[in-house]
């Protein structure tokens, strides 16, 4: 059941700006000239039916703004969930947020940045992608341009980056399939796993393993306190070698060589453990 509903003409992709208390908030992008939206409560609980009766749903200057009324002394009130489920053309860009509650996206968008207290993050392919949770997963599908995440408790995973990105987690694994730019990845308890490392890639972790894949160029600096660190370097490939363990052991399946010449592919590796082992091998 649909508590509101309202249709706007949008044909250029506008800005949305949505922002609930609780629930979930969907953004679906497709091939259309209109933004629709609509607002329902599940439970039909009367602080959610009156938060929707109150907010305002409004087309300002080229943005499609959903959120509620200043609350006031009636911050202590609780709600039940809210469901805002929007209908954009594609590339719009979304401003998401929300209290407690997931966040999702469907289909193509611009710049998105979802924000939840608690709750999980997914979104869909987009130009760029700033996803931050406070507890919860984010889950990013290909971004072509840069991503910022941050978790205080859960996993990261992105598909695929077109250009630098940054992922924190407090307690929470860390997957990327490829990377194009810059990365920098910190968690204080999982492990770091990236599928093809960019022009640059710095990984920490307090406990966990550090996996690269493949890198074939630009540097690579690893580190863990407790855990492995292991990089793929492809054939025909020189590697500039600086490791260190205080307690592990160190593995090279390279073959030693002389310096690279001008033009000879090249990646440089600066890994270390305090309690682990190093390995690089051949991708």
């Amino acid at each position: 059941m649909t508590e509101r509903h309202h249709s706007f003409e949008t044909p250029t992709p506008p800005k949305l700006r949505v922002e609930i208390p609780n629930g979930q908030i969907t953004v679906t992008a497709g091939d259309a000239a209109v933004t629709e939206v609509d607002l329902s409560a599940p439970q039909h609980d009367s602080g959610a039916l009156a938060w929707i009766a109150d907010a305002e749903i409004a087309q300002v200057a080229g943005e499609i703004v959903v959120r509620g009324p200043k609350v006031g002394l009636s911050i202590f009130r609780s709600w039940g969930p809210i469901v805002a489920q929007i209908r954009a053309p594609l590339g719009s860009h979304a401003t998401l947020s929300i209290g407690a509650g997931g966040i999702e996206t469907i289909g193509r968008l611009g710049k998105v940045t979802a924000n939840t207290g608690a709750g999980s993050v997914k979104l869909d392919d987009c130009d760029e992608a700033r996803a931050h949770t406070g507890a919860g997963n984010v889950e990013i599908a290909e971004v072509a341009g840069s991503v910022d995440t941050k978790t205080g408790a859960g996993k990261v995973t992105v598909a695929k980056v077109g250009a630098n990105a940054t992922i924190v987690t407090a307690a929470g694994n860390a997957k990327v399939g490829d990377i194009r730019g810059m990365a920098k990845f910190t968690t204080a308890h999982g492990n770091i796993e990236v599928d093809r490392a960019g022009d640059s890639l710095e990984a920490f972790t307090a406990s966990g393993n550090v996996e690269v894949k493949r890198a074939d160029h630009g540097w690579v600096r690893a580190k863990t306190v407790s855990g492995r660190v292991s990089v793929g370097v492809p054939a025909g490939v020189a590697a500039l070698l600086d490791i260190s363990t205080l307690s592990g052991r160190v593995q090279s399946d390279l073959a030693a060589s002389g310096a690279p010449g001008d033009g000879e592919a090249q990646v440089e590796l600066i890994l270390s453990t305090v309690r682990g082992n190093v390995n690089v091998a051949r991708a």
